[in-house]
């Protein structure tokens, strides 16, 4: 006869693995270019990469499947996609943030959430 309890805990250690236990914290990232700059008429592009570091003293680049997303501070200057390409609309600065999770810790409820807190890289664009 199989416990319940066990099969309790088999599913609780499926779903730490699954949502990030054990996996290496991100700590840092780095946004290249640094600082760019780009014309808004005609409106051009910059790609935009990001590079995690995390506590193990690894790095590599994130991506969407990392949580990454990307925010312009005012997109009446420039506007940012999900994959990093930014946008000149107007003539401005603007900072571009990089944002991920520090790892993936899921809350169950109501819904589905990551509730890890946010680590941020910047960088510039100067928009002519």
């Amino acid at each position: 006869m199989k416990s319940p309890h066990l099969a309790a805990i088999f599913i609780v250690i499926a779903l730490l693995v699954g949502c990030g236990a054990g996996h290496p914290k991100l700590v840092s990232i780095a946004v290249a270019p640094t600082t760019a700059t780009a014309t808004s008429s005609p409106q051009t592009t910059v790609g935009y990469t990001a590079t995690g570091t995390f506590d193990n003293k690894t790095s590599r680049m994130l991506t969407i499947a990392d949580g990454l997303t990307w925010k312009s501070s005012n997109t009446a200057i420039a506007t940012i996609d999900t994959g990093g390409t930014a946008t000149c609309i107007a003539p401005g600065a603007v900072t571009i943030t990089a944002s991920a999770p520090a790892n993936l810790v899921l809350t169950l409820g109501t819904g589905v959430q990551n509730t890890s807190s946010s680590v941020n890289g910047t960088a510039t664009l100067t928009c002519t």
